[in-house]
């Protein structure tokens, strides 16, 4: 699958994902950025299989939804800037606690 298709296939699971909310339009471009980076590190580290796919499609889902928490709890109905990053910052702290991944997107940085 090309990079087009699978930032295309990615791009569609968070519309899905979104229910009733709507997204701003600066939401969206760093949404699609977040998910061009998740689709290079999949091309880079040669894991493009369909379990590859499904497992950073499941994963998208789950920072989504993360993000509409965070819409929902400050009382909006849209996703913005303050939504994804307030998303991020919570990975930041789960992953200061654990071993927590949402592989491709989060850490964008391996460790060795």
């Amino acid at each position: 699958m090309s990079a087009a298709m699978l930032n295309e296939r990615f791009w569609q699971t968070v519309l899905e994902s979104l229910g009733p909310l709507k997204i701003d339009a600066s939401c969206q471009l760093f949404l699609k950025a977040w998910i061009n980076n998740g689709v290079e590190r999949m091309e880079n580290e040669r894991r493009l299989t369909s379990q590859d796919v499904a497992t950073a499609n499941d994963n998208l889902k789950t920072f989504v939804e993360s993000m509409k928490a965070e819409a929902h709890a400050h009382g909006t109905d849209h996703l913005d800037n303050k939504c994804f990053h307030a998303a991020q910052d919570k990975l930041k702290g789960r992953s200061f606690i654990t071993v927590y991944s949402l592989w491709p997107f989060w850490p964008h940085a391996v460790t060795g």
